[in-house]
């Protein structure tokens, strides 16, 4: 007992010291706040300006649908964008390929690899309810440009575009070439991409960095983080749709046996909510977007997730119960969106199906995330037809000379953000960019609000009329001085 004892002891020692070296490596690490006045500064009439533009794309409603091939609305758009940038339609070098756009502007240099900014031209509907005002309106009020589009993502588009009419203006030269590149079919993961890939693959082009929508300039983003942060996407999860189907005997249901296709389908929804079966871990981008984000935070999450090599384990075991977000960090997510069984409330369906969401991690890709739902599928007697599948895209380096550029910038002109890499959920149009691009990164340098985050796909999208004019002149800060 005397040895237990000692052996207790011990353990509670280094327990101490442990937690000793912990929180003085939160101390030491927390943020200090940058207090260099930004690099660019827009004037309230360069704002009005701006918003006006920006209202005009919005009242034009691109909406893309699947199976719609109709382009009459983006050609209207590339009307108002024409009367927009005249410079960048009459002195860049144009490509129109079904409504996706792509512009070179020639370099100084032109063996050196381009630069590409990108976003798309196309919105979800707006079919939400409750909407406050017309959402193709472009209303200018209350310091926002309101409608769909204003933020996902004809905001982004015009910055940039905006940003290059204007060091036209100027006479400015890049050093290297400049591309903008802008699809039609984002929101339905459509080809308009890949064709302006093909198209730059069938020219030879290879390009330093591709800069996507995605991350952006959030308040408060985590618990316990006061102020501002920059949150840059460095790889994307991936996408899997998948329909699970049950078959057996249909029959009248005023005599039903058990076990019907749909009772089976049901089991396993509810055995996969139930086990959580796919791997919870904490990847390299998880683990440098937290590590990053940690001096940002009140001391005791500093503390957490400024010390990964003490509290990794049991972030994992964790994360995963604090938010869907967290969870979707650390693990494949699974979702089931649609399902039809019987047309008719009377009969048993000989045959029903659920087809289901998966966004797998970049530890666990689209074959062993599928993997693990067969597991399922076999034990319930069902089949998977997988629709489309993709694993994860490529990591950026974030330790590499293009993000660190690019959070230079942000540094200089936002002084006040702080600077993370970011996993993202979602999926952008970047990824086809790989085969081509050194540096894919996900990231539009404009400020919103949790609510004009909340917003994207639903009712009330709107962005701000101030931030906005900083994103343009982001944008042509990040050009000028890109070498």
């Amino acid at each position: 007992m005397k040895y237990v004892g000692i052996a207790l002891l011990v353990v509670l020692a280094v327990l101490i010291l442990l937690l000793a070296v912990a929180a003085l490596r939160a101390v030491k690490i927390k943020a200090k706040p940058n207090t260099n006045p930004p690099a660019i500064n827009p004037t309230e009439e360069e704002a009005n300006e701006y918003a006006q533009k920006l209202s005009a794309m919005i009242q034009v409603p691109t909406v893309s649908l699947r199976g719609n091939t109709d382009l009459t609305q983006f050609y209207k758009l590339h009307e108002v964008m024409k009367k927009n940038f005249p410079l960048v339609f009459s002195k860049l070098e144009c490509t129109e390929i079904e409504g996706n756009l792509l512009f070179r502007w020639p370099g100084k240099d032109p063996k050196r690899n381009g630069v590409l900014l990108m976003g798309h031209q196309d919105v979800v509907t707006a079919d939400e309810p409750n909407w406050e005002r017309d959402p193709f309106s472009g209303e200018i009020a209350d310091g926002n440009i309101h409608g769909r589009g204003a933020m996902d993502c004809k905001s982004t588009v015009f910055s940039e575009f905006q940003a290059i009419e204007e060091l036209l203006a100027e006479g400015f030269e890049p050093p290297c070439d400049v591309y903008l590149a802008t699809a039609v079919d984002e929101e339905i993961s459509g080809e308009g991409a890949k064709m302006l890939v093909n198209h730059l693959k069938s020219k030879g082009v290879h390009l330093d960095v591709a800069m996507d929508e995605g991350g952006a300039i959030l308040k408060n983003a985590l618990p316990t983080m006061a102020g501002w942060c920059a949150a840059i996407g460095i790889l994307e999860k991936g996408y899997i749709d998948v329909k699970v189907i049950a078959k057996g005997k249909g029959g009248h249901s005023s005599t039903p046996k058990t076990n019907t296709p749909l009772a089976r389908l049901s089991k396993f929804i509810a055995a996969i909510e139930k086990d959580k079966p796919f791997k919870a871990e904490i990847s390299g981008p998880v683990y440098a977007m937290l590590d990053r984000a940690a001096p940002l935070l009140g001391f005791p999450l500093r503390m957490v997730l400024g010390n990964m090599w003490l509290f990794k384990g049991l972030l994992t075991k964790v994360l995963p119960m604090v938010s869907p977000m967290c969870n979707a960090f650390v693990k494949t997510t699974f979702c089931c969106t649609m399902a039809e069984g019987s047309h008719s409330p009377n009969v048993i369906p000989s045959e029903a199906y659920v087809v289901c969401n998966l966004r797998p991690s970049p530890h666990q890709n689209a074959e062993q995330s599928l993997a693990v739902l067969k597991k399922y599928a076999d034990k319930f007697d069902l089949e998977l037809d997988v629709i489309h599948a993709r694993s994860a895209s490529n990591c950026v380096d974030f330790n590499g000379e293009e993000f660190n550029y690019l959070k230079k910038c942000l540094n200089e002109c936002y002084p006040e953000a702080g600077v993370i890499p970011y996993l993202m959920t979602g999926g952008t149009d970047c990824r086809h960019y790989e085969e081509i691009a050194d540096n894919c990164l996900r990231f539009c340098p404009i400020k919103m609000s949790n609510e004009q985050l909340a917003a994207m796909h639903a009712a009330n999208e709107s962005i701000g009329v101030t931030e906005t004019a900083y994103c343009v002149k982001f944008y042509k800060h990040y050009i000028k001085n890109h070498k």
